[in-house]
């Protein structure tokens, strides 16, 4: 074989090797480009089920969570703000800021010196009969004379018969008068007995002192709007704030369980009192009033709480069904 033979077959046998390099090279390249490496599955596998277990749960809104406590605060039944009908100088207060009073009791005493002089002159006025008696006397002496002069008048000039029966006109009017000023007198005592009790200060309500306007020695004028507060907690009012979704579940007359926040705690039944026929649509709640006894004192009023209903809401057509 001469040289260009030997040539020739070695320029081909490398062109059939690049080929099939070429080839083989090529293939595997676009198998690795279209191939997904294993741990690039497995972090995204893992990112899916992260996203997953972050994703937050569906909520229902406020107003429909039937199933949630509903908030409520704990407040006083009443809150009294004591003060005197009358003006006056207070004399004595005889209570203070926390002090535990009683329905009736006398917590304040404005001076009455001169009120007290006022009524015993208005007694003695009231309890005076002479000036009654006198004019009554003189009505029936004038009275006498009257009637003598009518049964003389033909032997009497007329000027005299008419003078009589004038003076016993004016007898009467004067017994009248005497016996209208007694009454009078009576009066002005029962008024200023009365102005004498209104200087005596008592609570209304049984309850707990939380505040002391005034202090001893102060004028108590027209301005002066209260002596002290007092707040009434037994029994309590509970205001619940519960969402619409339960207004079929509770009606007056129905017990609930009241739960106070910490440090009270504890748990405690309530009597449906009032139930709210307007709703407030922003916070998609409606309010009730329970009353919650507290005989002993033993629950302080301004405390948070929550409380949850015994059944379940009552579906609308229901409600009207039974209606």
């Amino acid at each position: 074989m001469d040289r260009k033979q030997v040539l020739a077959v070695c320029g081909g046998s490398l062109v059939a090797v690049a080929a099939a390099s070429y080839a083989f090279v090529g293939g595997k390249g676009e198998a690795s480009r279209n191939a997904v490496p294993v741990s690039k599955q497995a972090a995204v596998v893992a990112r899916t089920k992260a996203k997953a277990v972050l994703a937050p749960p569906a909520i229902a809104p406020p107003g429909l969570d039937a199933a949630r406590p509903s908030d409520c605060l704990i407040e006083p039944s009443a809150v009294v703000r004591v003060n005197s009908g009358v003006e006056g100088v207070i004399q004595a207060i005889y209570v203070d800021r926390g002090d535990r009073v009683n329905a009736g009791q006398v917590v304040a005493q404005l001076r009455a010196d001169v009120d007290r002089a006022g009524a015993a002159a208005a007694q003695a006025r009231a309890n005076n009969v002479h000036s009654e008696r006198a004019a009554a006397s003189r009505a029936a002496y004038l009275e006498s004379v009257n009637q003598r002069s009518q049964k003389i008048s033909e032997f009497l000039a007329r000027d005299s018969v008419e003078e009589a029966q004038a003076n016993a006109r004016a007898a009467q009017e004067e017994r009248l008068a005497a016996a209208q000023n007694r009454r009078v007198a009576e009066l002005e005592s029962v008024q200023t007995q009365r102005i004498m009790g209104e200087k005596t200060v008592r609570t209304p309500v049984s309850g707990i002192v939380t505040q002391r306007v005034m202090s001893p020695g102060e004028y108590r004028g027209a301005d002066a709007t209260h002596i002290l507060t007092v707040a009434r907690v037994h029994p309590l009012h509970v205001e619940v704030f519960a969402p619409i979704a339960q207004l079929g579940s509770v009606r007056v007359g129905d017990m609930l369980t009241v739960k106070p926040e910490m440090p009270v705690g504890g748990e405690y039944r309530a009597t449906v009192k009032v139930v709210d026929r307007v709703f407030d649509a922003a916070s998609g709640t409606f309010g009730l009033r329970l009353e919650l006894p507290n005989a002993d004192y033993a629950l302080p009023a301004g405390l948070r709480c929550t409380t949850e209903f015994d059944k379940l809401p009552v579906a609308p057509s229901r409600a009207r069904a039974s209606r």
